[in-house]
């Protein structure tokens, strides 16, 4: 699968991929995606997303997804610490996300509820939570997903941030391995306040390489009582197996935490495109 190309336009960054499908149908020609950071030119695009993504939700899912108006956009697109990415097949906005630059353990927080760690131990300390990862149905199997998050990690180290996070449902074993192959950990599991649903939440330390390994206890996905017992052991989701719908937990190594050094998003942007989940 080829790479994502990169470039600068009016001091942006824009990643340019090939759609593999629409519909479920493998397309052929020079039928291109492009991402990019949303502004307020895009919040009817964004809206009418909104609206279509909101008709599409499995039971259960509304936590994670919400129905915004136009208004509602126009208002966020300018909020200090917000920003909207989107991907776009021609004119069309076919997917979009979000990171939340969090300056302190409230703000962080309310974005991930029951988070077990505190991160911030210095005034200066910043972590990213993402949220509204959104792809239209058509759209789906393009690896747009793990692209946003990829793109959205690199915005994050851009400004300075020494974490990024986000929370999936722990009944959608779907939206596991877009985190998971960009190199994140479950760290804990929590009960959403907004409606009890069961979540878990993942971590990427953006100060070093996560090194994901395939061997340790191998758990299926929704066996949530001993995901839970091992996690409160201290182990950590650290990957999963798509074949087998399980994941691999490990106990954290000390030289996990040496050797600290900036990512490299090139070898992640390749990784991502290697694979064909959502």
């Amino acid at each position: 699968m080829q790479n994502l190309q990169r470039y600068i336009l009016n001091n942006q960054s824009l990643w340019r991929g090939r759609l593999q499908k629409i519909n479920n149908q493998e397309v052929v020609g020079n039928n291109h995606f492009i991402i990019r950071r949303l502004n307020s030119g895009d919040v009817a695009a964004m809206s009418e997303l909104s609206a279509q993504i909101y008709q599409h939700l499995g039971v259960g899912e509304e936590c994670f997804i919400h129905k915004h108006d136009q208004a509602y956009y126009q208002n966020i697109i300018n909020t200090p610490d917000y920003e909207y990415i989107g991907v776009f097949h021609g004119k069309n906005l076919i997917a979009m996300s979000y990171l939340h630059i969090c300056r302190n353990h409230s703000d962080f927080c309310d974005e991930i509820p029951g988070c077990p760690r505190n991160f911030f131990n210095t005034p200066n300390d910043k972590l990213a939570a993402f949220g509204g990862d959104s792809v239209l149905p058509a759209y789906r199997g393009n690896s747009l997903n793990q692209i946003m998050i990829s793109y959205r990690m690199e915005r994050a180290a851009a400004q300075n941030c020494q974490g990024v996070a986000s929370i999936i449902d722990r009944h959608n074993h779907w939206n596991m391995p877009p985190y998971f192959n960009n190199g994140f950990s479950m760290i804990g599991t929590a009960t959403d306040p907004s409606d009890n649903g069961k979540i878990a939440i993942m971590h990427h330390n953006l100060c070093r390489e996560e090194k994901q390994t395939s061997h340790g206890i191998a758990v299926p996905f929704n066996r949530l009582n001993v995901i839970d017992n091992l996690l409160a052991k201290g182990y950590i989701g650290g990957a999963y197996n798509p074949q087998t719908a399980s994941i691999s937990f490990v106990l954290p190594s000390p030289q996990r935490n040496q050797n600290r050094q900036p990512l490299n998003f090139s070898i992640i942007t390749n990784h991502i495109m290697s694979s064909r989940h959502v």
